[in-house]
């Protein structure tokens, strides 16, 4: 794999402010669910006693351990293996934690033709049609061919440069694999300029905007039942 130019190191660049705002969602949705499953029925059996509020307190405590214990895991326990960084260079797309080290990757030599009419395209998931997402064929650490779904996104932060990301990295598949081929489509879903590899639009994408309204309704949502109940 060589080119005749430097193939240039791009990462991932966070929007602060948006990132303090789905941050303080989160907190909020966080304590707000506290309130009403863990503290609320707590306070139902201290004011109408235990056996009024039983089964209530078991349901709500019930349903906290299915959702708090997992949050906890993925975003405390386990945090040191979230990705903080995301980097794409000459030898593929590195996912990078808070030290430093790389908790997942994959490399251009890691890519596979597909069964599909192309190698590279692009998929919705399932039930949004928010943003597309990169689909690729890899060769697993199993050794098994699987199909595996980019999405150029950092748990609890607000990436501002996914388009750009999209863009170096699919210039370097264009560059490093030729035996490869790239949907058109592709090009067009993420705006990108294949003479000049620039991406054409700038700020948040509307996928962007439609989660972050998506999640100040559903806090509004929790907050004005935490209200009614207290």
């Amino acid at each position: 794999m060589h080119t005749e130019f430097p193939f240039q190191k791009i990462e991932s660049t966070t929007n602060r402010w948006m990132t303090i705002v789905l941050n303080a969602l989160f907190f909020v949705i966080f304590i707000s669910f506290a309130l009403i499953f863990v503290l609320g029925p707590a306070y139902g059996i201290y004011k109408r006693g235990f056996e009024a509020m039983l089964y209530p307190a078991l349901i709500g405590w019930g349903l906290s351990l299915l959702i708090l214990i997992p949050a906890i895991r993925y975003y405390i326990i386990k945090r040191k293996k979230l990705a903080h960084t995301i980097v794409v260079d000459e030898t593929g797309l590195l996912f990078y934690n808070s030290g430093n080290e790389i908790v997942d990757q994959i490399l251009y030599t890691d890519l596979r033709p597909s069964t599909q009419d192309f190698d590279i395209y692009t998929v919705n998931p399932v039930g949004s049609g928010i943003a597309p997402l990169l689909e690729v064929t890899i060769l697993s650490d199993k050794k098994e061919q699987t199909s595996r779904r980019i999405d150029m996104n950092l748990p609890l932060k607000v990436v501002k440069n996914k388009s750009i990301l999209y863009a170096r990295f699919l210039h370097g598949i264009v560059t490093f694999r030729r035996d490869l081929k790239v949907d058109p489509l592709v090009f067009r879903s993420y705006s990108i300029d294949t003479e000049t590899w620039k991406v054409n639009r700038k700020g948040i994408s509307l996928g962007g905007w439609l989660v972050i309204l998506a999640a100040l309704i559903i806090t509004s949502f929790i907050c004005g039942l935490v209200f009614l109940l207290t």
